[in-house]
């Protein structure tokens, strides 16, 4: 019995997961469209530094914009979990993230036509994938602090460990702050050997 209820909590959790995934997914979608029909507006706000920079961009600058952009998003769910009701701006963290990746790949594409194809499937695509990953993760996490958060205000427990879940919790995004450095020198990387040959 103990062994079915692990299952269906795990069988949960994967799909909370998945749930997370297609928002990102919703926002990827909503950014592609806008991107195909108001490719002018190229605030760094909307493309979140996912665009694939021009070929001689040099490469410190490249891994210090996807580290910081990955690094605010970060400390935005890290900020927000705090929060007993933080749990709908974590969809919409999320949305947002989707949004810029459209927004860029519609962008691209729009500049440079079938020529693009190159620049996203080997620049973006990849550095939009570990940043989904990584973005989920950490809006994961946040969905469980806030909730916690709720559930203690709303039935007024007071729990004698608060400390140790804020340390629990803090660790926990500084190591995802780690892996966002490890995917900005890793995107550097890839950069250099594709500007090389091209």
């Amino acid at each position: 019995m103990k062994r079915i209820g692990t299952l269906t909590a795990a069988q949960s959790r994967r799909a909370f997961t998945m749930l997370l995934f297609a928002f990102t997914a919703i926002g990827v979608i909503a950014g592609s469209v806008y991107g195909a029909a108001h490719p002018e507006n190229g605030s760094f706000w909307l493309h979140q530094y996912f665009v694939p920079a021009p070929l001689n961009s040099p490469i410190p600058a490249l891994m210090k914009v996807t580290f910081l952009s990955s690094a605010l998003f970060i400390a935005a769910a890290y900020l927000t979990g705090l929060f007993a009701f933080g749990q709908p701006f974590g969809f919409c963290l999320l949305i947002y993230r989707g949004f810029g990746m459209g927004f860029s790949s519609a962008l691209t594409y729009t500049s440079l036509g079938i020529h693009a194809l190159p620049r996203i499937t080997l620049l973006l695509l990849p550095r939009a994938l570990a940043v989904t990953v990584l973005s989920v993760l950490a809006v994961r996490e946040l969905m469980r602090s806030s909730g916690n958060l709720l559930r203690s205000l709303t039935r007024g427990e007071i729990r004698d460990d608060k400390r140790s879940d804020l340390k629990h919790y803090t660790l926990k995004f500084a190591v995802l702050l780690l892996l966002s450095l490890l995917i900005s020198l890793a995107d550097g990387a890839v950069f250099a050997v594709f500007a090389r040959l091209n």
